[in-house]
């Protein structure tokens, strides 16, 4: 794969992180599988809603699904998916604290970015 594609694919995958449906389908099944409805009343959204994004995650390698009759159930393919949307997290929120705290020593000493 070259790295335009490389890149392509990376970016796409990421992408999945980008809406907070999606983050909420992944701290929701964070413990064990559940169904379409169990994943739709975690994340207060439609049924309809819900199975776009389910369908979405299952595409992109995140997720798995099994049926049993006619219930659906999805669980998270690998679990350091979830440890790296964290990780994620926790350098986004230190980076904005360093931030802040460069801001607030700025302004102390009179200088105005």
């Amino acid at each position: 794969m070259d790295r335009e594609a490389l890149a392509q694919a990376q970016a796409d995958f990421c992408g999945i992180f980008g809406h907070p449906r999606r983050v909420l389908i992944l701290w929701a099944l964070d413990e064990r599988e559940l169904s379409v409805g169990e994943i739709s009343q975690a994340t207060h959204d439609t049924l309809q809603n819900t199975s776009r994004h389910l369908h979405r995650m299952k595409d992109k390698g995140i997720l798995t699904a099994r049926r049993q009759g006619q219930t659906v159930y999805y669980r998270i393919i690998d679990p350091e998916v979830l440890r790296h949307c964290h990780r994620l997290m926790t350098t986004r929120e230190s980076t904005v604290a360093q931030d802040r705290q460069l801001t607030s020593r700025t302004h102390e000493e009179g200088d105005t970015p």
